[in-house]
């Protein structure tokens, strides 16, 4: 075998560094930046699904925080109703308590639920984009889809975890 003859030693050596120099090269100049330039794009993609989802998370709590004083003033607003018609007549103040009881309750159980249909819808808009952020970037972690269901398993345990 001339691989083994001490004659062909040296010439198997030139071509071994001359090919492994040419192969260390070319890995150099268009492998490896070509790996980093993905990689990189696939970084800077998931870090703008995470800021977008964080953003929306942060509106949902503005939002959240907006129906907290609507309905903050809608009650001092029904307070000085009240305390209008105490100075106005003690009489009149028992016939119209009960229309103003029963219309504050009906205004504070319609903006407690359109507060609470809000927040849902919220949390439901930040838990879907959740599940498809995800599923996005596991699949492309790791190349494989993600059932959506598993994702959304995924995603309920970690919002149990911080209490939501």
């Amino acid at each position: 075998m001339p691989q083994f003859d001490p004659t062909w030693f040296a010439s198997q050596i030139f071509w071994l560094v001359l090919v492994f120099a040419a192969l260390y090269w070319l890995m150099i100049k268009r492998a490896i930046p070509r790996v980093e330039k993905a990689l990189t794009a696939r970084s800077e993609r998931i870090q703008g699904d995470l800021d977008r989802a964080a953003k929306l998370q942060q509106e949902a709590a503005a939002a959240s925080e907006a129906h907290q004083a609507a309905l903050a003033k809608a009650k001092d607003e029904a307070r000085d109703i009240l305390r209008a018609a105490h100075a106005a007549s003690q009489a009149e103040l028992d016939k119209r308590q009960e229309q103003l009881g029963a219309e504050i309750a009906k205004q504070t159980a319609a903006a407690e639920s359109r507060i609470g249909a809000a927040r849902d819808a919220a949390m439901a808009s930040v838990r879907d984009i959740a599940i498809e952020t995800a599923q996005a970037v596991t699949e492309r972690l790791t190349g494989a889809a993600v059932e959506q269901a598993q994702a959304a398993k995924a995603v309920d345990a970690v919002l149990e975890r911080r209490g939501h």
